[in-house]
């Protein structure tokens, strides 16, 4: 004769406790997700704007021209702000802006507007703070410069002080309702050396 066992399985009551558990651990982990990703967001926006800086001098270098950077701040869709990376003519840090020798428009061979390709990261500041006035200009020897006016420039650092002072590009994070959210990225772009992040 065979014996019948009890059937296995979870009970009614069983069974909803683990689904409450189940939602108790999904609210204590659902902020840490959400600032993960929002760092996950800004941290792209840096390398983006990093990797304009770096496309700057290697095309300067590679095309023996000069580029200039512009950031925008209040650019872009959104105006959560853009740049720009403008090729010059020559290897003077001049006539960026200026219809080229063949009648054609400034050639803008990169752009970036952090409302569509990173939304919810905005440009919050530059250093100096005529920056988006008197953009960076990258030479084809790596000396980066910022420049003031474009048909006369008027290059800072002047003169044989090429080591000293830095650009820095500020990225931070914003939520829907418009308050700034986590720490402030910094790119820092030496006046001669290499391109960097950092927090503030």
């Amino acid at each position: 004769m065979t014996k019948v066992g009890k059937n296995k399985g979870f009970t009614l009551v069983e069974l909803m406790v683990a689904v409450a558990l189940v939602g108790v651990l999904a609210l204590l982990a659902a902020p840490a997700v959400m600032r993960a990703s929002q760092e996950r967001h800004l941290s792209n926006a840096t390398q983006s704007v990093l990797n304009l800086v770096e496309f700057s001098r290697i095309q300067a270098a590679t095309r023996n021209r000069a580029y200039q950077l512009q950031p925008i701040l209040n650019g872009g869709a959104g105006n959560d702000g853009a740049f720009q990376v403008i090729e010059g003519e020559t290897s003077a840090c001049q006539g960026f802006t200026q219809i080229r020798s063949d009648g054609s428009p400034p050639l803008v061979v990169r752009e970036l507007d952090l409302s569509q390709a990173h939304p919810g990261v905005r440009l919050v500041s530059v250093t100096p703070n005529d920056l988006e006035t008197s953009p960076l200009c990258f030479k084809p020897d790596g000396r980066v410069f910022q420049v003031r006016g474009d048909a006369t420039p008027f290059i800072i650092p002047g003169g044989g002080d090429m080591a000293s002072g830095d650009a820095r590009i500020r990225l931070q994070r914003f939520s829907l309702g418009g308050g700034s959210t986590g720490p402030v990225r910094v790119i820092i772009v030496p006046f001669n050396g290499v391109a960097r992040t950092g927090s503030e």
